[in-house]
């Protein structure tokens, strides 16, 4: 991932971490001599661990709704497996248009996610998600949790209004021992 980003994002420019999580990818942006990250997430229990293990970082609870930060206020954003946990699209739509919000003109954007996949256990759980949520792809998890596998189409539309610099896809290796489609984005901007 940091490869990618580095190819495309100088070190002194201000990037945020959206759906930071316990601040992983920020200290890693750190370490690697990028001086402005700041890192926001959903959960004050991420936060506080990131806090911890990480005390000099920028990482603050975000609640949702208008990202509170000014226009134009970074020149490069991450969303790592962020559209994953946004089920609906309606909540991925705002989410970009609050990110389009605080880039600068022809600031960049770095995205990976998840793709659908095909195999039996997927195609169970997508179909299960489609009559519950009326999406295919959203599907529960054991602990409780509701996230979505998306098709291409849909995550190249989301970026509809950006250059599309990178679309590829992958195959991530999961926090479950699983293996899922995925894909890497970078994109940019309107000038």
């Amino acid at each position: 991932m940091l490869n990618e980003f580095q190819r495309y994002v100088s070190d002194d420019a201000r990037v945020l971490d959206f759906g930071c999580g316990y601040g992983r990818t920020v200290a890693e942006l750190t370490e690697a001599g990028y001086t402005e990250v700041t890192g926001i997430d959903f959960s004050q229990s991420l936060i506080d661990r990131g806090r911890r293990e990480h005390p000099a970082l920028d990482l603050q609870v975000y609640p949702g709704g208008p990202l509170p930060f000014e226009d134009n206020s970074f020149d490069a954003a991450i969303m790592l497996g962020v559209f994953t946990c946004m089920p609906e699209t309606r909540m991925q739509a705002e989410a970009l248009l609050e990110l389009k919000r605080v880039l600068v003109p022809g600031g960049l954007l770095y995205v990976n996610d998840f793709l659908l996949n095909r195999d039996k256990r997927n195609l169970d759980r997508y179909m299960l998600g489609k009559h519950k949520y009326g999406i295919y792809g959203i599907f529960d998890l054991p602990d409780g949790g509701v996230v979505r596998h998306h098709d291409r189409n849909h995550m190249e539309a989301l970026f509809s209004d950006f250059t599309v610099h990178t679309f590829e896809e992958v195959v991530f290796d999961t926090m479950h021992g699983h293996h899922s489609a995925g894909f890497y984005c970078m994109a940019q901007m309107p000038e």
